[in-house]
This record gives structure tokens, C-alpha cells and sequence, in this order.
């Protein structure tokens, strides 16, 4: 027992989210909303940055971040912020909303290969729940479906093995399309390779190099996915489908 007391102690004394550093997080956020408030953008900005760079990851924290990079004209950065936002909660009309604008300020206007409208409604419902919470519900599902196949084994009463046999099969299927929701959710949110440009003008390759012919030619705040990485070099493909090459500098992942 004493040993249990001694392992709680370290994890209080060691533990990166103890309350003061919580407090500390809550003053430099609400700093952060009082320079939004007084028009100081760049300073909301430098704040709310600090708190990301720090680990902390909360919609509102994005959100915001997006808000005051957009009324500094730091477009980009507030186009990879709202983009974090609508991961953390997909059907933000607000966040949506001012990432439609934000991208109004965007040079380029490329035509996205149109995705099947179910395909699209299950990534985002996939986000409405984290990876574990879909994944656990998964684990319940298949733990319940099991155990009325049991009683479905063992019953001697019709009815009994009718209804248990019926709620199994329901839960085996509620138990494969949450682990599959679980899945989706965690490639969009922790393996997404979207990423959003960074440099003023970016020339696509069709190699990695100086050497590689010039393909394409595209603008700060685009969004891009991410392909094979190559030395200091990514292979990129854009919405309608083009593919080349970019140094890797010039982008940054909406998801590190």
C-alpha cells in the first residue's frame, strides 16, 4: 500500500497537467481573448500560438487562433487553424463558415474531384466521437453480441433464442461499423497528411530536386495532401488530382 501512495505522489508532483499548469493555460488563453477584444490581433495571435506550440489542442483554441491570424492577413495560418477546428467538430457552422472566407482570399480556385456524398457524411460522423470512444463502444458491442450468442446456445426457450439470436446479429453489426467509424476517425485526425501552404508561390516538380520539370504553380493558404516524402522533398497531390513535387518547408500538416 505504501508503495500505491508513493507512485500517486510522483504522478502529482511529475504530471504535466496539474492545475497549476492549467491555471496557467486559462490566463494566458483569456489574455489572449482580452488582446483579440482590444484589436490587438498580433498579439491574440502570439498568445494563442504559444498555447498550441505548448500541446494544448481544444476547438475553441483553434477556432480562435484562426480568427486572429485571419484579422492579421495571416491567411494560411488561419486556413490550417480553422481546418484543426472543423477535426475537433466537424459540423461548426461558424467554423465552416469563416474558413469559406478565408479561402475566398486564396489565389488559387482549383476544381475538387467530387466525392460520393455517403463517403463524405461518414468521415464527418466518424469525427463525432475520438478514436477510443468509437473503438470501445466497438469492444461493448462485440462483448454484448457474444454473450446473447451464448444465451442463444444455451436456451431451450423459443423465444428466448429467437429475440437473444436477433440482438446479436444487430450488435456484431453495431460492433464492425463502430470499429470501422474508429478507424476513420483515426486516420483523419492523427495519420491525415492534408497540408496547407505556407509559401507566398510554390512551383510543383515532377521530381524531387532542382532538376524536375515544372508542372504546376500554386499560392499560399492551398490545401494539399501529402504523399511520399523524399530527403527535403514531398510528393503532393492537389484536389483535382495533379501530383508533383515541393520542397517540404513550404507546407505545414494540419495535423503534425
Amino acid at each position: 500500500m505504501r508503495y500505491i501512495y508513493t507512485i500517486i505522489l510522483l504522478l502529482f508532483f511529475f504530471n504535466p497537467l496539474r492545475a497549476d499548469d492549467k491555471g496557467q493555460e486559462r490566463a494566458i488563453y483569456e489574455e489572449a481573448v482580452e488582446e483579440y477584444r482590444d484589436n490587438n490581433f498580433t498579439g491574440s495571435l502570439d498568445l494563442f500560438e504559444k498555447l498550441i506550440q505548448a500541446g494544448y489542442s481544444s476547438f475553441n483554441l483553434y477556432y480562435n487562433t484562426g480568427n486572429a491570424a485571419f484579422k492579421t492577413g495571416d491567411i494560411p495560418a488561419a486556413i490550417l487553424n480553422y481546418e484543426k477546428a472543423l477535426l475537433l467538430k466537424p459540423f461548426s457552422e461558424d467554423a465552416r463558415h469563416n474558413l469559406e472566407i478565408a479561402r475566398t482570399y486564396t489565389v488559387d480556385k482549383l476544381e475538387d474531384i467530387p466525392e460520393i456524398f455517403f463517403i463524405r457524411w461518414f468521415r464527418l460522423f466518424s469525427l463525432l466521437m475520438s478514436t477510443n470512444s468509437w473503438a470501445l463502444l466497438s469492444i461493448i458491442s462485440f462483448g454484448l453480441a457474444l454473450a446473447l450468442a451464448t444465451v442463444f446456445l444455451f436456451s431451450a426457450i423459443y423465444r428466448m433464442k429467437k429475440y437473444t439470436f436477433t440482438v446479436s446479429v444487430v450488435l456484431m453489426v453495431v460492433s464492425i461499423l463502430t470499429f470501422v467509424l474508429s478507424l476513420t476517425n483515426r486516420s483523419l485526425t492523427r495519420n491525415n497528411d492534408e497540408a496547407i501552404v505556407f509559401e507566398p508561390q510554390v512551383t510543383g516538380t515532377s521530381s524531387p530536386g532542382t532538376g524536375g520539370r515544372e508542372l504546376f504553380v500554386i499560392h499560399e493558404g492551398t490545401k494539399v495532401e501529402i504523399g511520399e516524402k523524399l530527403g527535403d522533398w514531398y510528393e503532393i497531390k492537389l484536389s483535382d488530382g495533379t501530383v508533383g513535387w515541393i520542397p517540404t518547408d513550404f507546407v505545414k500538416k494540419i495535423i503534425p
